[in-house]
């Protein structure tokens, strides 16, 4: 059975036995529901206890009760997941956010003629997607490790975009980063930490995989670098019931220049040479020299060569 089968049918049942009532989470086992065991689509498995398992063979359980009890479970891991995407709609509703990720789309269209539109996508919106491309190639080329960068995962009409993400079946987790660009002081806030740790219990939902999240601040004052700022952003992170780990850097560690307030004279600066970035000064957080740590050791236990995003 594909790793990837099992997952879907583990995550289904909360890694705990189908039968409601039971809660067995230590010996289990999935169950063919039709009884062919080369029948492996997800919809005729379900995860059984040992107990009940047997049952199920015993005609204790028959077939029609085990397709109602699948049937239950994927009521309510889809109501799980509905229940995460509006938790996360509320907290940006309430935030005065529209949504939960930046993306370039046309907000300027002037009529030439009566057969010819002129289209532009907001400069705003255009900064706020480059910073966040920028940010994690900062990040990448300090640990020399790749991510992909906003990746989408689509359920019907809902989706969840994520800055950059890590998905490897070699390491115990994933790597979710969420890019936040704080200007100013009065821009910290616990909610960042939130909409983070929603992200990847939504992730860990939607794939089955299990995940730990970066919240990657880019601030626009070298004083919020400081032990003493984004105290708000930092008690956030501390009240998160899973492990999210924060990442500070300013505008001109990663070469970005947002420009005036006008945003009429904003440009891109990247460095000439980004060898200076992976210099042993760079101060990153422990969790992210994990991450490199724990990638390096898989690789090299592998035998594998070309680590590095440049490689």
């Amino acid at each position: 059975m594909q790793a990837d089968i099992r997952r879907a049918v583990e995550v289904e049942s909360g890694h705990c036995c189908a039968i409601k009532g039971c809660g067995e989470h230590t010996y289990l086992e999935i169950h063919h529901i039709d009884q062919n065991r080369e029948n492996n689509k997800v919809e005729n498995l379900i995860l059984l206890c040992d107990k009940h398992h047997k049952m199920a063979h015993a005609d204790k359980i028959d077939r029609k009760s085990l397709r109602l009890y699948k049937e239950f479970l994927r009521d309510s891991h889809a109501a799980r997941i509905d229940e995460r995407f509006d938790r996360i709609e509320k907290m940006l509703a309430e935030s005065g956010r529209t949504s939960a990720d930046i993306k370039v789309e046309t907000e300027n269209v002037e009529e030439v003629s009566s057969e010819l539109l002129r289209q532009a996508p907001d400069r705003a919106d255009i900064l706020s997607f480059v910073l966040k491309h920028v940010a994690i190639r900062h990040l990448e080329t300090i640990i020399e490790v790749p991510f992909e960068h906003q990746v989408t995962f689509v359920r019907g009409d809902d989706s969840l975009t994520l800055d950059g993400l890590i998905q490897d079946d070699r390491l115990e987790f994933d790597f979710i980063v969420e890019v936040q660009y704080l200007c100013k002081s009065y821009t910290d806030a616990p909610v960042y930490a939130k909409w983070l740790e929603n992200k990847v219990e939504l992730y860990e939902l939607l794939t089955g995989r299990k995940a730990r999240g970066i919240l990657l601040v880019v601030v626009g004052r070298e004083r919020m670098k400081e032990p003493g700022g984004l105290l708000l952003t930092r008690q956030g992170i501390e009240e998160c019931n899973r492990r999210i780990e924060l990442e500070v850097f300013s505008c001109s560690e990663i070469g970005f220049d947002p420009g005036s307030s006008s945003l009429g004279m904003s440009q891109l600066r990247r460095r000439n040479s980004l060898t200076n970035l992976s210099h042993p000064h760079v101060n990153v957080s422990s969790a992210t020299r994990s991450l490199y740590s724990a990638l390096l050791l898989k690789y090299l236990q592998k035998g594998e060569q070309g680590f590095a995003p440049n490689a």
